[in-house]
This record gives structure tokens, C-alpha cells and sequence, in this order.
């Protein structure tokens, strides 16, 4: 083959594949911006009461603990039974969630609960879920300034705090929820959180509390939307 076909054809190729790459680009930002939902299993579509039953049956199959309180008011107070109930030490550390602030936490102003830097002292870590997923009991939870992650795996026992609105179906609710919330902009950390922390790699023997914290307590509230 002379070297002037072979130019002519090498021509031809890097215009086809410069054509497929532009092609293969939109199909991929189409798909994307498309945001399409996956096959949901029926247990991620339930609705209603059907929705909060499993949500609540499927976090104690992890082996975390939940309970209910009627408004963002009975928060302080339920956090206090818990712990008095578990014998579980303080100090409490707080995310700086604003509606945390409205909460009377002198209630258990004894476990000396306050925001701030999570230290290593902290017997306790509260956090607020953006969601609750009722298909696997997961709780997603967002970093940002006055939410940091460290928050959830450092103390030893990890309180989460959802409001009864925000408890979605799937997990592409939560990512939904997520969009939503940040108007289609992302945290710097998602953090997807199933049971307490546990391992059964060293001699098939569970262990909980092997990467963050050994208790996982959930407080649904009810009468915030």
C-alpha cells in the first residue's frame, strides 16, 4: 500500500474515532443529567405507615436501638433516657445543626452537652440525618461546616436525630433528597450509615465498634415536617 493511501485512511480513522469519542461524551452526559432510576424492589416502595414500620424493624435488625418523641422538644429528654438507661457516659458533642438551637438541651445539661470540635473525650456524638432509607435502614448524613464528619465515627456511641418526613424508600430517594437539598450541588462527604460499627474478620467472632462507634441510637421525630 502506498504511503499516500496509507495517510488517507489514517485520515479517515481519526475522523471516526474523533466522532465517536464527541458521541460516546453525550450519551454519557445524557445519561447523567438524565438521572434515571434503577429497578426498585418492592420493599423500597412502600408508602405511609407500611414505610415507617420497616424502617423501624430493619434498624433493629442492624443492631442499632430506635425510638419516637412527638417534637423536636422531646429530643434533649429521650437522649437523656437513653443514656441514663445504658449507663453510657457524656460529655455529649452536638452537631451545629440550627435546629439543634431550639432544642432545651439544659435538660440534660448533667451529660454537658455542647457543639464544637469533636474531641476524644466525648462519650456521645449527635447528629442530624439529611434521610432515613426504610429499604436498608441506612441514615444519610452530609459534611459541612457545622456538620463535621469526624462527628459520627469518633465517639463510642453515635445518636442520630430524623425527622419522620424525611424517611424516603430507596436509596435513589436519598440521592434525590441530596440534590434537593443542595440544589444540585454535593458536600464534600456523604456518609451512608447502616448499624453500629461492627467486623467479623478476626476469628468469625463479631466485634462491634471496630471502625467508629460500638452503639447506634436513632430518635425519629414526629412533629416536624
Amino acid at each position: 500500500m502506498s504511503q499516500q493511501r496509507i495517510a488517507i485512511i489514517g485520515r479517515i480513522r481519526a475522523s471516526l474515532m474523533a466522532r465517536r469519542a464527541v458521541s460516546d461524551e453525550h450519551a454519557v452526559a445524557s445519561r447523567i443529567s438524565a438521572r434515571a432510576r434503577n429497578l426498585i424492589p418492592a420493599r423500597g416502595q412502600l408508602q405511609g405507615d407500611a414505610l415507617r414500620t420497616q424502617f423501624q424493624n430493619f434498624v433493629v435488625k442492624t443492631q442499632a436501638s430506635i425510638a419516637a418523641v412527638a417534637t423536636a422538644q422531646d429530643v434533649p429528654t429521650a437522649i437523656g433516657d437513653y443514656m441514663a438507661s445504658g449507663g453510657i457516659r457524656g460529655p455529649v458533642r452536638l452537631s451545629g445543626d440550627h435546629w439543634f438551637a431550639t432544642m432545651p438541651w439544659n435538660a440534660i445539661a448533667h451529660f454537658n452537652p455542647a457543639t464544637g470540635a469533636v474531641m476524644e473525650t466525648d462519650g456521645v456524638g449527635v447528629s442530624v440525618a439529611l434521610c432515613g432509607i426504610a429499604e436498608t435502614a441506612t441514615l444519610m448524613l452530609t459534611s459541612g461546616p457545622i456538620a463535621a464528619s469526624g462527628l459520627n465515627f469518633l465517639p463510642p456511641t453515635h445518636i442520630i436525630v430524623l425527622r419522620a418526613a424525611d424517611i424516603v424508600g430507596a436509596l435513589e430517594d436519598g440521592w434525590a433528597r441530596l440534590r434537593q437539598a443542595g440544589n444540585g450541588k454535593m458536600p464534600r462527604t456523604v456518609n451512608l450509615i447502616t448499624g453500629p460499627s461492627r467486623t467479623a474478620d478476626i476469628a468469625q467472632t463479631m466485634y462491634m465498634g471496630a471502625h467508629g462507634p460500638k452503639r447506634l441510637h436513632v430518635i425519629v421525630v414526629d412533629g416536624d415536617e
